[in-house]
């Protein structure tokens, strides 16, 4: 083919889409078969070179460019087995073969059917195998372009694989220096091409090519395994011939992407996944040797290179996968550790221009090693974690410790203990984890907070410590202290519309934190509840904790509105704790006054019906358990001082209770009590504000003059029912002294005629007690003289207290 003739089916051939490549790829494979069947070989290699000229296409990218390599690969395949069946029957010699190919009028076609033919040749008994090597690789140099000359080093190296002589032999059949020299030097070619193919191009697809370059990184990698897959290299000869062509390549290249792609494609060459079963697999100890001499070879040379934490991760994840598979404990003998620990120790300390970035990168590698390999040896981990907060303490004022991939970094060595410890809380014994958690970005310590608690909660982690229930409040507190700032005008109507702002991200947080308190209180419960009898210690400090949460989260109610449904549920849970609390000890009286505080604070906070259940309970404990007289006498007591201070009943839901009270205090068992609950239970009829509260106005609360007399009109009548005159006339003067305080707060119902009537009688039984059995100063009853020193006389007290109040029908 003439140079004009050749430069438009190039032209031709480059501007063709890959289906119609391929088309034309399918059709000459056809008649290469049928020529080749038909054993007319210069056919056949006419139609073969065809086929290969689609090959110098260049406008294709490597996905596309690899479709069509594989479609020629398939091609050349079916040549390969004709040559070699027609060498065995004598047909055409190989070597005639490997001379003719070399003929064809494109550099491209030419190669390949060298390289198809010469390794033909060099699985053929008494091949010249070395200069068929040199030759293929000096040949394979006319080949600049970047992806067409990767291909067809990748082609060249994918078909020696089988052929590469691996003996000692000095003659034409090669040794496996020949092999090794032969791999390194196309793996060095490779590497060129491949650094090469960024500056390709217009420099606006910069991103584009760097895409491109990393989906062929897999090439160039391809030699370091074919090169591990060789039989015989000892350590020695790892470390003279193949690990300073290697590292130099490294250096001299002076591409980021390159040597962090050789150094990644090295390591997992010598992991023994690569090595095939046919191949003895090295004792671990020439492995270790070999990491301590490719890290000593690289020494310095680091000091000029670019770093990335994937290096260092394959490094650990090989030597762990070495460990399991030769079911060797690798601490025994050898200290990886030390090994790794001392080289970016050093590699530090030799760098102080060593962006953040790159030390925490290493430092996240080293914590994967330590929590593979060494997992209990927590004070591995806590240098880490050390070295990590001094690091950040040094790079304080530096702009890259708050760059994506320095806040990335240092999540993920936060995160890494919590994800390999079973047990999560045991970073808790890491002394180093919570201060270095603490000095990070808000983001950074909230995920670890989030992931914190899920863990507890599909975990469910005991918490059964004082300590590690402060260490899990230090882990997640930022979801606790932390958020979105409120206005410095902090209006009921901006705080109200906080929680709109907040991202959903927020609120599942803040749901992950209410699901770990409820997980708390519910294991706390469960366990509490199983105490029998010594519950009696451990619920009341629980109910009044579970009161406070209430009331906080009343003080809430502009900023949260959820605080109801919040609050409703702490109310409930109380409701719980003091009912199993009744159901296992016989303590009614304690019952009750808690049922009667719990009902006071949720009508403090506005839940009417809440507070009705549980003062409704209340009166229920002490109609089925309360019998002793004093008890039941305390209980009206207690129960009528609450009522008296409730402000948010209906009326008929406070009439209902007070009325309930009052009459358990007039069916007491004893007279003089039965008096006293009954003039008590007057003031809950006539309600009077709290200035401790508050309150400064009584016109608004309750008030029902009419049932406070008849309360005190029954108590009259109950006193003077006791045989003792003594006991009567003391409570005579207890009732006097109600009286006066209704009168004093205008109670209309109370009027002057009462008051004097009631003094006039207490006068009279004091007067007719006899003189030798009695003596006024030994009871301290006050000496009145005359009814009309206090109060006009306006009627008989002896008609007034025979009245029968309606109240009591």
């Amino acid at each position: 083919m003439s140079a004009v003739s050749g430069s438009t089916a190039l032209q031709e051939s480059q501007g063709k889409p890959l289906d119609e490549l391929l088309a034309s790829i399918r059709t000459y494979t056809h008649q290469m078969r049928r020529c080749l069947d038909a054993n007319r070989l210069m056919d056949g290699l006419k139609h073969a070179s065809t086929i290969l000229s689609e090959l110098r296409s260049d406008h294709l990218g490597p996905k596309q460019y690899y479709e069509l390599y594989m479609a020629v690969f398939d091609a050349l395949r079916y040549l390969s087995i004709y040559l070699l069946e027609a060498h065995q029957s004598g047909r055409h010699h190989l070597t005639d073969v490997y001379e003719l190919v070399q003929y064809a009028g494109n550099i491209v076609p030419r190669l390949y059917l060298m390289i198809t033919v010469g390794t033909v040749y060099m699985g053929i008994k008494d091949a010249p195998v070395r200069e068929i090597m040199k030759d293929m690789m000096e040949m394979s140099r006319g080949v600049q372009h970047p992806i067409r000359g990767l291909f067809l080093r990748h082609y060249l190296s994918g078909q020696t694989r089988d052929y590469l002589p691996v003996g000692t032999s000095t003659g034409p059949e090669g040794n496996l220096n020949d092999s090794i020299s032969f791999i390194l030097t196309n793996f060095i070619e490779m590497n060129k091409l491949w650094v090469k193919f960024q500056h390709q191009g217009h420099s606006r697809e910069r991103a584009k090519r760097e895409e491109e370059r990393t989906e062929l990184k897999i090439l160039v990698g391809t030699n370091l395994v074919r090169l591990s897959q060789l039989e015989g290299i000892d350590l020695h000869m790892y470390k003279t011939n193949i690990l300073p062509s290697i590292t130099e390549q490294i250096i001299q290249c002076r591409d980021v992407l390159a040597q962090e792609s050789i150094l990644i494609r090295y390591n997992e060459a010598e992991s023994p996944s690569y090595v095939s079963k046919e191949v003895k697999v090295e004792s671990f100890d020439e492995r270790v040797k070999k990491e301590k001499l490719a890290l000593e070879a690289l020494g310095d040379q680091l000091l000029s290179m670019n770093l990335n934490d994937d290096i260092f991760d394959v490094n650990v994840e090989n030597d762990c996968s070495y460990d399991k598979e030769q079911d060797y404990d690798i601490t025994n003998d050898v200290k990886l550790f030390d090994l790794f620990w001392v080289q970016i120790i050093k590699l530090v300390k030799a760098r102080p221009d060593l962006p953040i970035q790159d030390i925490t990168a290493l430092l996240v590698s080293l914590s994967n090693l330590v929590l593979t390999c060494y997992p209990y040896e927590f004070h591995y981990m806590d240098r880490v974690l050390k070295y990590a907060r001094l690091k950040m303490m040094e790079y304080v004022d530096s702009i890259d410790l708050h760059s994506p991939e320095s806040r990335d970094n240092f999540l993920k060595l936060l995160l890494a203990p919590i994800s390999s410890y079973s047990y999560i809380l045991t970073v808790l014994f890491l002394p180093n984890y919570i201060p270095l958690l603490q000095t990070q970005l808000y983001h950074t310590r909230k995920v670890v907070a989030s992931t914190v608690i899920q863990s507890l909660i599909k975990n469910k982690i005991c918490i059964d410590t004082p300590s590690l229930l402060e260490g899990v409040i230090s882990l997640v507190r930022v979801l606790i202290n932390e958020g979105m700032k409120l206005s410095s005008l902090g209006n009921a109507q901006q705080n109200r519309r906080t929680k709109d702002n907040e991202t959903d991200e927020t609120l599942e947080e803040q749901g992950w934190l209410a699901r770990l308190v409820h997980l708390l209180l519910q294991i706390l419960r469960k366990n509490l509840f199983e105490g029998a009898e010594r519950i009696k210690y451990t619920s009341p400090p629980l109910i009044t904790q579970a009161i406070r949460l209430a009331r906080k989260y009343k003080s809430q109610e502009n900023l949260d509105n959820d605080w109801n449904q919040k609050a409703s549920s702490v109310y409930k849970f109380i409701h719980q704790i003091i009912s199993n609390l009744y159901s296992k000890v016989t303590n009614a009286e304690l019952c009750i006054r808690y049922f009667v505080i719990a009902g006071q604070v949720a009508d403090q906070c506005a839940f009417e019906e809440i507070a009705y259940d549980f003062f409704a309970q209340a009166f229920t404990i002490y109609e089925e358990s309360l019998s002793e007289s004093r008890a039941q006498y305390q209980a009206v007591v207690i129960i009528a001082g609450v009522l008296q201070m409730t402000r948010n009943f209906s009326s008929e839901n406070y009439d209902t209770l007070i009325t309930k009270c009052a009459l358990y205090g007039s069916k007491l068992l004893k007279k003089p009590d039965q008096t006293r609950a009954v003039y008590f239970a007057s003031h809950l009829w006539w309600v009077t504000n709290i200035p401790a509260k508050g309150e400064q106005d009584d016109k608004n609360l309750y008030h029902d003059g009419s049932r406070s007399l008849e309360c005190l009109q029954k108590a009259l009548k109950l006193a003077d029912a006791c045989i003792d005159p003594l006991i009567s006339t003391e409570l005579f003067i207890e009732i006097l002294n109600r009286y006066i305080y209704y009168y004093d707060h205008q109670n209309e119902s109370i009027l002057p005629k009462f008051l004097n009537g009631l003094i006039d009688l207490i006068k009279q039984n004091i007067d007719n007690f006899d003189a030798l059995t009695f003596e006024p100063n030994s009871r301290q009853f006050p000496v009145v003289t005359s009814t009309s020193s206090i109060l006009e006389p306006e009627g008989n007290i002896q008609d007034y207290k025979k009245q029968e109040p309606s109240l009591w029908s």
